[in-house]
């Protein structure tokens, strides 16, 4: 019989880990190819370890849940689970109810209707709730972004002309004229999230733009407008390494020349580089259709019509 040592278990699990990653790299090049082309070799390798470290640490172990937590990244920005904006989007780990107390099914549970339902909260777990989840944020693209992207172009070109943020109409409160330019920017996104997710984008986005030192009106309205388009986290994204760049830079300290710094490090991987994904329909077929099983296992099933191997008997033993 074939015994293998922990530390042998270790090498397979991290050659089963280093495959896994590699077939992820390829996956992202080919459904983001200009998002991997800016990024670069390097960098795009620390996306897919970010990405990891931050699916594992909610709960997701699979292939398809890994996949799918990588590509709402990619659409949505690497901390679309933390985003003010998306606060529709349900947790991957539901809190646990106090003592005592039955937990509510939620809507975003797997298709379980013919078992009781305490059953089927036990069998859902952070992979089997990323499905629905996934889903429901392609729902969202569709209308925010259009079914090809459409009303993200229009929203890309309306940014990239100063008059939008200089001839923003009279309102009582900076809040008002925030609120004012995001509808300009992407009304069908505006309309899809609600002005209470978008009160909660500027009040957040406000407060972190005063901590990175960008504390002009027009610094502030390009720093929400890009946080609006690019996922509130933009400013510590991996995917977006521009902006800490700019936002740490020490030579920056002015706070208008930060802000301008800002849009024009913005504008300039925009016009090379817009977010989203060019085939979005394609790319979620591949994803879903990614196997439920741990990416970290070391044994693959035989294929189908094949039958498992047989550990050969030697000859004279019984």
């Amino acid at each position: 019989m074939l015994v293998l040592r922990k530390s042998q278990m270790k090498v397979f699990e991290q050659v089963a880990v280093q495959r896994f990653e590699a077939g992820l790299l390829e996956h992202l090049r080919t459904f983001f190819p200009e998002q991997a082309a800016a990024l670069g070799s390097t960098q795009l390798g620390r996306v897919v370890r970010y990405g990891l470290e931050r699916a594992e640490s909610r709960g997701l172990h699979t292939e398809r849940g890994i996949y799918l937590y990588l590509a709402l990244m990619f659409v949505l920005g690497s901390a679309f689970d933390e985003d003010p904006q998306l606060a529709w989007m349900p947790p991957l780990q539901p809190p646990a109810p106090p003592p005592g107390e039955e937990p509510q099914q939620s809507e975003s549970q797997i298709e379980v209707a013919s078992v009781p339902a305490a059953t089927a909260r036990s069998l859902e777990t952070p992979d089997t709730r990323i499905v629905p989840l996934y889903e429901q944020a392609m729902a969202f693209l569709d209308r925010a972004a259009g079914p090809d992207n459409e009303f993200l172009r229009q929203t890309l070109n309306v940014l990239r002309h100063p008059q939008v943020f200089e001839g923003l109409p009279a309102a009582p409160s900076f809040g008002h004229r925030a609120l004012l330019l995001l509808q300009t920017l992407a009304p069908e996104k505006y309309k899809a999230l609600g002005q209470g997710a978008l009160r909660a984008l500027v009040r957040s986005g406000y407060e972190t733009a005063k901590r990175h030192g960008v504390t002009t009106e027009p610094g502030m309205m390009n720093y929400l407008a890009l946080a609006f388009v690019l996922g509130s986290g933009f400013d510590r994204d991996p995917l977006y390494p521009w902006a800490s760049a700019v936002l740490t830079d020490p030579a920056l300290a002015d706070p208008a020349q930060r802000g301008t710094a800002l849009r024009e490090a913005a504008l300039a991987h925009l016009a090379k580089c817009p977010p989203g994904c060019p085939r979005r329909a394609e790319q979620s077929a591949v994803a879903l259709a990614k196997p439920a099983k741990t990416y970290r296992r070391i044994i693959e099933e035989p294929p189908d019509g094949f039958p498992p191997p047989v550990t050969p008997i030697p000859t004279g033993k019984v």
